[in-house]
């Protein structure tokens, strides 16, 4: 059957055409919605409520329109404290002459408020309106509420963090006194199961802390104790007569996926089934596992393939077994060079390795097997020939004490039957 080229050729500008015209209306898009996003402004940018000055608060902040133009906005609450916060304000509604209009809020605060900042967000949406293929878009303005409540009089706020050296991971307690005296003593302990799940306790030295003051307190755990992984470390820290417990997770080593075993042989000119072991080295899964994998053939590139992907629970191996066409490869020594992709925690890592296998004819191959059966049964031959002997050898000392034995009784008998009178007579010769 012909395929008309001209058809194609038409099709492909076609195609081609409109991908253009896409990008170049988002790039319009793009150029339009800029000014928008700046044109708008809100003033101030934040309000700091102080809890223990007061728990009602009456406030407002301007929505300010630069570009002096007809536009429309929502007013919406979002964040921890949200709940306490009531609109007055839930639209504005701009006219070109108008420079800036305020938007109103009040803040009703419960009795207890936590210690430190708590926040919520005032959020101001503008619509660019439309229907069908019109643009249409979103600008979104916050203006940040923050509610600072009290700290008592014994107070510490505490950050972890671990550091390798050399043959010892340090475990720091980073403690800040923020209540309203000063600390006689301050001590962290840190609570972690290693790679036996064996729970290791480690306590920093103890320490004042005045108001205000920032300290470091540190210890210390040998690297041998944690194989390469996630470890969950619970850090408890007490101020006097009280205490505070943080966790954090403990990354030991990066994660880490191996190739250990590809096919050594394969038929050429067939499709052939191969198998791929991986082994997660991480102590936890492992999520989309995959090989890009390029063949070549005296360093020239020839072919190329993806694996499927899979999951690989901590510390195990799993097999991908698919097809390998081999219909256009002959005979030879062929390389395979892998990358193994696989997500770490926020980036795309990537190991490679290289394996060496030999496309055969179906013949070639059977006698590889069979040579590799001979292989693998000779030392059981030479095995059993070895036991054999010396099982002969035992059989041969063991008739020996035998045909003793039974020489020394045949001697003995013969001599008392010729010595049998003396024994009848009470004149055996002593």
């Amino acid at each position: 059957m012909a395929i008309n080229s001209n058809k194609v050729n038409h099709k492909s500008q076609t195609k081609t055409k409109f991908i253009c015209n896409l990008m170049e209306a988002f790039l319009l898009l793009f150029l339009l919605a800029l000014p928008l996003a700046t044109a708008t402004g809100i003033r101030p940018a934040k309000t700091t409520i102080l809890s223990e000055e007061s728990h009602d608060y009456v406030g407002q902040f301007w929505v300010v329109n630069n570009d002096h133009r007809e536009f429309s906005v929502q007013i919406s609450v979002e964040g921890e404290m949200s709940q306490y916060l009531t609109l007055q304000t839930k639209e504005l509604h701009f006219r070109a002459d108008d420079d800036a209009l305020s938007a109103a809020f009040e803040i009703h605060l419960p009795l207890e408020i936590p210690p430190g900042e708590s926040t919520a967000s005032i959020v101001v949406e503008e619509n660019f309106g439309g229907s069908g293929d019109s643009i249409s878009s979103k600008v979104l303005l916050k203006h940040k509420i923050i509610v600072k409540g009290p700290y008592p009089d014994k107070y510490v706020e505490t950050k972890l963090n671990f550091h390798e050296q050399g043959k010892e991971i340090a475990f720091v307690s980073e403690v800040t006194n923020l209540g309203k005296e000063d600390l006689q003593e301050v001590q962290t302990t840190f609570y972690v199961n290693d790679k036996q799940q064996l729970p290791q306790v480690k306590e920093t030295e103890k320490t004042s802390l005045a108001k205000n003051e920032n300290k470091l307190l540190t210890t210390s755990l040998p690297r041998e104790l944690f194989t390469q992984g996630e470890f969950e470390v619970s850090a408890v820290t007490t101020f006097d007569d009280q205490k505070i417990e943080l966790t954090k997770t403990l990354l030991v080593g990066q994660p880490e996926v191996d190739i250990t075993y590809f096919d050594k042989y394969f038929v050429a000119y067939k499709v052939n089934q191969y198998s791929l072991d991986l082994l997660n080295k991480w102590n936890k899964e492992i999520k989309n596992v995959f090989v890009d994998v390029e063949v070549k053939k005296d360093d020239k590139k020839i072919d190329a393939f993806r694996t499927r992907s899979l999951d690989i629970p901590g510390e195990m191996m799993k097999r991908i077994s698919d097809y390998l066409n081999a219909e256009d490869k002959i005979p030879g020594k062929y390389t395979f060079e892998m990358a193994v992709n696989f997500w770490n925690l926020v980036r795309n890592d990537q190991k490679k390795f290289v394996f060496e296998s030999e496309f055969l004819t179906e013949e070639k191959l059977e006698q590889v097997k069979e040579g590799k059966k001979s292989l693998e049964t000779m030392p059981l031959v030479g095995a059993a020939t070895a036991e054999q002997q010396k099982t002969s050898g035992v059989k041969i000392v063991m008739w020996i004490f035998a045909g003793v034995f039974l020489g020394a009784a045949g001697f003995y008998v013969l001599w008392r039957y010729k010595h049998r009178k003396e024994y009848e007579d009470g004149e055996m010769p002593i």
